[in-house]
């Protein structure tokens, strides 16, 4: 998926705001959650979402949404990753 279909399809679902992030190498920013619900699609790296019930690792290509008040931490590997998500 490119990022034009990617923001074609935030739109088509009501994310609103998308931008790209990038995370930095090794982070692992602990249990927490967010206040609006999120899609995102990984653009390089891998990043991996441990949920209260398991974990997932999404790579270049993968696509995760979640919505707003899931409790999740977020962990990235030596190569950190590029993400561009949408926020509703």
């Amino acid at each position: 998926m490119t990022e034009n279909e990617f923001r074609a399809l935030c739109q088509e679902k009501g994310y609103s705001e998308v931008k790209v992030k990038d995370f930095e190498p090794h982070l692992y920013d602990p249990a927490h959650t967010h206040e609006r619900s999120i899609i995102g699609l990984v653009v390089s790296g891998e990043m991996t979402l441990e949920w209260e019930n398991g974990a997932s690792t999404y790579g270049v290509g993968d696509i995760c949404e979640f919505e707003a008040g899931t409790v999740h931490a977020e962990k990235t590997g030596k190569d950190g990753a590029t993400i561009i998500l949408g926020f509703k």
